[in-house]
């Protein structure tokens, strides 16, 4: 595995929001290591927004195609806003459309943006409510049909049970 580590170092070196790191658990790195939780070796953590401070465990295959393919896919970030590096045309062109806006101009389109989400979730909050009411309605009419034909969905058969008091002839 060492080896497939260190090209993939290597291809990352001048990454600006990639680096490839290693930590040497027996030696200096002890306390790096604990805090880290890592217990055995070797171990692969990569951090990340959604995994926070403390990272998360690597699971894949230990070769250069799939560490790579790994970073790739879950680190390497496609554009990068400052340089313009890795974007592709319809993303330089936003950056340019939004470098060109005043700070008010962003500021009113936060705020008009989050108002209109604001109102999407209170819209959706209120279907969904209205679908688990209807939910509600149908299975409770359905209960009704069944029991009113005498059909049984426990035993899956229609006609198998008589209503009470009823007269055959």
């Amino acid at each position: 595995m060492v080896p497939a580590w260190n090209q993939l170092g290597k291809a990352y070196a001048d990454s600006e929001t990639v680096q490839i790191v290693d930590v040497d658990c027996t030696a200096n790195g002890k306390n790096t290591c604990s805090r880290m939780g890592v217990q055995g070796f070797p171990t692969i953590k990569y951090f990340t927004a959604k995994t926070g401070k403390s990272g998360a465990d690597y699971q894949g295959g230990r070769d250069y195609d799939a560490l790579s393919s790994f970073v790739k896919k879950t680190l390497a970030s496609g554009c990068n806003v400052k340089t313009g590096k890795d974007c592709a045309a319809n993303e330089k062109q936003l950056i340019q459309k939004m470098k060109e806006k005043t700070l008010a101009e962003l500021q009113d389109d936060i705020t008009n943006k989050t108002a209109l989400l604001k109102d999407l979730k209170k819209e959706r909050s209120a279907a969904q409510a209205e679908m688990r009411e209807k939910e509600k309605t149908w299975t409770r009419n359905e209960k009704k049909l069944q029991q009113g034909s005498g059909y049984s969905q426990a035993d899956g058969k229609a006609g198998e049970r008589w209503p009470k008091n009823r007269a055959v002839g």
